[in-house]
């Protein structure tokens, strides 16, 4: 379990940073890896990267920080885990340079490969 924690600390911290390499790590390497933002799903690590974080969350956000509670872990066999928590944003609005955030339930579904956990699949609402 502590494995798939450390993934959603790096996950946290990628967010924030929006570096390419580090994003990258954390994703299995398949052509079925999805988001589901509050408005729109994003298929294929490239458009995860390119599409939402970089020409939404960096377009609109000057800094950005997830905070994370209430993290459960279900295990659905040795190779899947889903992982739920309830998320909170910090952010400064890049137009405005105003303090914005949203809450909200994230899910993400990891599988394991090559023996480490990878992302496969990441869902979240606002609240």
């Amino acid at each position: 379990m502590e494995e798939i924690l450390q993934v959603v600390e790096r996950y946290k911290e990628v967010i924030h940073t929006q570096k390419k390499e580090d994003f990258y790590a954390l994703w299995a390497k398949r052509d079925d890896c999805t988001m589901i933002s509050v408005a729109q799903v994003f298929c294929g690590v490239e458009s995860i990267y390119q599409d939402f974080l970089i020409d939404r969350i960096q377009k609109k956000y000057l800094d950005i920080e997830l905070l994370t509670q209430n993290i459960t872990v279900h295990h659905i066999h040795e190779t899947m885990a889903i992982v739920i928590f309830e998320y909170q944003t910090k952010c400064l609005l890049r137009e405005t340079q105003e303090a914005y955030g949203i809450q909200g339930i994230e899910t993400q579904v990891m599988i394991k490969e090559n023996q480490q956990w990878k992302l496969l699949h990441v869902h979240y609402s606002k609240a």
